[in-house]
């Protein structure tokens, strides 16, 4: 089900004044152990504007409530902590922690990745002339080149988008003024195996909104490091994207090319990882990534009863 896709437009069109604060919004579920990471790096941001930070706790049970209070510098980041533990999921979690914000700017980052020090400054410049803006992702600093082999991401200066239809952000790293996040009514809890970001920005689009890139608003992106844990994201992403085109078909998504689908079985079967690696040149965990899409897009193309390989 779309949520109020063809609402009113935003209050975001022409340029409005720059936020007057700024809640920050970290999903977290049993995070305790990279979150340090990510509060001090916002700590560390060079934005000049009135911040807050919240934490929405979804079902944590390594004592993440303990954690914030002991954060030494939670007074510095006005840092609250929010129950978000009626429904698990990350969607839920933000809905729930900017119901509890005050700000009338949003900006989502996830508690394993950690935002570069012109992050904030850099997404709130372009915000006034957009109604949702999203940033870069680099994933130098917290992989290692092993991993970072395993899966490419677009460079950290060309935004994400769907050929032929819209762009849309990652919500690790996206900002949104509150009215047009409310206007659409947030994020769409029916998204659970995936895609609820690109759900989100293509709704703001549609509902009149536009969508900024500020490639200079960059992230440290984490990627998944064991095969196991990479299999799991490909397939959600891969259902996501089914889902997304079951959602999104009447409105102009078109189907992935053929020749795509070719390639990518091709690539599941040429680079297997059970045949030799001077045959198939390709690390194994480039392979787990590209068959368990294909494997997700299959799986959510049987689920929402549409084709999209």
């Amino acid at each position: 089900m779309l949520v109020h896709l063809m609402a009113s437009q935003p209050a975001s069109a022409g340029r409005r004044p720059p936020p007057e604060l700024v809640s920050v919004v970290i999903a977290v579920h049993n995070g305790t152990d990279l979150l340090g990471d990510q509060l001090d790096a916002l700590v560390a941001q060079t934005y000049a504007g009135d911040m807050e930070v919240i934490v929405a706790d979804n079902r944590s049970t390594d004592g993440l409530s303990e954690f914030l209070r002991r954060y030494p510098d939670a007074d510095a980041l006005r840092l609250r902590r929010v129950d978000a533990s009626e429904r698990a999921g990350a969607g839920y979690a933000r809905n729930t922690g900017v119901a509890e914000s005050a700000g009338d700017f949003i900006a989502f980052c996830d508690h394993d990745d950690r935002v570069h020090p012109g992050w904030l400054e850099c997404l709130t410049a372009l915000a006034p002339e957009h109604a949702a803006v999203g940033g870069g992702l680099e994933t130098a600093t917290l992989n290692s080149a092993d991993v970072r082999r395993w899966r490419q991401l677009l460079p950290p200066d060309v935004p994400n988008g769907f050929p032929g239809f819209l762009r849309w952000s990652p919500t690790c790293n996206l900002g949104i003024w509150r009215d047009a996040f409310d206007g659409v009514g947030g994020f769409d809890l029916a998204y659970a195996e995936g895609g609820e970001d690109a759900d989100l920005t293509f709704r703001v689009q549609l509902a009149g909104g536009s969508l900024g890139f500020a490639p200079d608003a960059l992230i440290a992106y984490r990627l998944r490091d064991t095969l196991i844990g990479l299999w799991k994201q490909s397939v959600m992403f891969g259902e996501g994207d089914a889902r997304l085109f079951a959602g999104y078909h009447r409105h102009g998504m078109p189907r992935r090319h053929w020749l795509a689908t070719v390639d990518v079985i091709a690539y599941a079967l040429i680079r297997n990882p059970l045949l030799p690696t001077w045959l198939t040149r390709a690390p194994r965990g480039a392979w787990v990534f590209h068959t368990g899409n294909l494997v997700g897009r299959v799986k959510g193309s049987l689920r929402h009863r549409c084709f999209y390989v």
